[in-house]
């Protein structure tokens, strides 16, 4: 149920308040660290220490952010907008410099605002190209289906590709399985990250079977304003049928997609992003990401309980961030490079918050060293061993394997055959040849993407620990001048 906007208002007060953690930076007491334990990762420094992550912080975060008052942070709604105000006001209080939209007024924001174009086709998308002196055209629901489209009109030279054929950059690509068969997901992904204007498959026996419930739905895609990654491949699956008459067509023969699109609608999202600039000039042009994704999945559902709080996935993602920017930002000395904190919108919608960023990034893509992604770290996963946390994609490049020998309790993902590496907001860079990774402990646990993903299921007590496990290995991350790279053939 949504609240009442005075209600709301009141309870985001409440929660806020709730929220607040302690002072930046606290002065040690002489003789010893105040607030140590098992949990402190404290450096005494010239009367000033680095604050250890501590319990009550982290679930001060964890009681505003999961809480039923923000309502699931649906991706792209006014409470993934207030979860990124609270972001930047924590930032803020750490001494974080904003890195978001200018402001009118001069200096910037720390939030970011994402314009999102979404495109609806006011008639049935065609396919059309010539066949000898023939004029051939394909509709979606009939003789094909379109599954992606970003564009009104898509076109490119015919080429048709076997299992392992190299591919034209902006080439219509036909693909045709063995018969029987079902196109593999390796494939599948080759093909459309391949730089082809279009992808064209023929039916198989699980497109088949759901060919009537795809012919159904209305064709639209979604674009970034400002964003440059809007030029992604098209995707259009035809029936056996069409296949043969594609097949008999000259190879190189123009072929277009697409239709005339209805007026365009327009929505939001944010990210909210600061930073610490480096402190030495040598290496201060070089930026470390430190990111997470504030939305999940909002207001849904039938049962009782309707708001998918989204705590594992991914407020102890933010909080990660949050926790690591409070301990960087309170050392002694600044990180000699710089380091940019990260929270993106509608990592849940399609990644929008990220692909924005990435292609709007405010110094040279080429400066950004590396970018760890934090996704559900809130429980342990059992089949890690205790007290680790495991990192996607581990054996594309050297960066998991460096930070574990600078401290990271880190291994490789125990669920490769859930390919985590591309299901978060790290993908996006990655595809930017970014070296980009995600830190998880995420155990297929039965919470994942339904409501019951709430605060009470979190173990703060090891959320706690992995947190401040990463604190040292990140900071010798910012502090070196260890460049990680992609291992040979292994690059996304």
């Amino acid at each position: 149920m949504i609240m009442k906007s005075n209600q709301l208002k009141w309870t985001i007060v409440f929660f806020l308040v709730l929220g607040l953690s302690e002072p930046v930076l606290v002065r040690a007491q002489k003789g010893g660290q105040a607030g140590g334990g098992v949990n402190s990762v404290a450096v005494q420094t010239d009367g000033r220490r680095a604050l250890p992550v501590e319990k009550r912080n982290v679930r001060s975060h964890m009681d505003f952010l999961a809480s039923d008052a923000l309502q699931g942070r649906g991706s792209g709604t006014q409470f993934e907008l207030i979860a990124g105000q609270y972001l930047a006001s924590q930032m803020e209080q750490f001494g974080i410099e904003p890195a978001g939209d200018a402001l009118p007024s001069g200096g910037k924001s720390y939030i970011q605002t994402v314009k999102i174009v979404e495109n609806s086709f006011a008639e049935l998308p065609k396919l059309t190209f010539n066949s000898g002196d023939a004029a051939v055209s394909f509709e979606h629901g009939r003789e094909m289906l379109v599954f992606r489209l970003f564009s009104e009109k898509t076109a490119g030279p015919l080429q048709r590709i076997g299992p392992d054929g190299k591919i034209e950059k902006g080439a219509v690509v036909f693909f045709r399985a063995k018969e029987g068969g079902e196109v593999s997901r390796s494939d599948l992904g080759r093909l459309m990250e391949s730089g082809a204007s279009a992808v064209i498959i023929e039916e198989t026996p699980q497109w088949r079977a759901g060919w009537e419930r795809a012919a159904a739905r209305k064709v639209s895609f979604t674009t970034i304003s400002g964003s440059g990654e809007n030029s992604r491949g098209a995707l259009v699956i035809i029936s056996k049928e069409a296949a043969e008459t594609l097949d008999r067509t000259d190879e190189g023969t123009r072929i277009e997609i697409g239709g005339k699109l209805d007026e365009p609608a327009i929505r939001h999202t944010w990210n909210a992003v600061g930073m610490l600039p480096g402190s030495d000039p040598r290496r201060a042009s070089e930026v470390i990401l430190l990111s997470a994704h504030m939305d999940h999945l909002g207001v849904r559902g039938e049962g009782v309980d309707k708001i998918f709080n989204g705590a594992d996935d991914d407020a102890s993602g933010c909080v990660a961030v949050l926790e690591l920017a409070r301990s960087l930002a309170a050392g002694a000395e600044r990180p000699k490079r710089t380091v940019y904190f990260a929270f993106f919108g509608s990592e849940e919608a399609g990644g929008f918050g990220a692909r924005y960023f990435i292609d709007n990034l405010p110094f040279s893509k080429e400066k950004l060293i590396a970018n760890l992604q934090f996704e559900m770290i809130g429980r342990p996963d059992a089949k890690v061993g205790k007290d680790e946390l495991w990192l996607t994609g581990f054996e594309l490049s050297n960066l998991g394997e460096e930070l574990a020998k600078n401290g990271a309790k880190l291994v490789q993902d125990p669920h490769p055959e859930q390919n985590f590496f591309r299901r978060s907001d790290n993908y996006t860079l990655a595809r930017q040849g970014v070296v980009a990774h995600t830190v998880s402990s995420f155990g297929l646990h039965k919470d994942y993407h339904q409501a019951s993903d709430e605060i009470e299921t979190i173990d703060f007590d090891f959320m706690t620990r992995a947190i401040n496990s990463m604190v040292e290995p990140v900071r010798w991350l910012v502090n070196s001048d260890f460049k990680p790279a992609w291992y040979e053939g292994k690059r996304p």
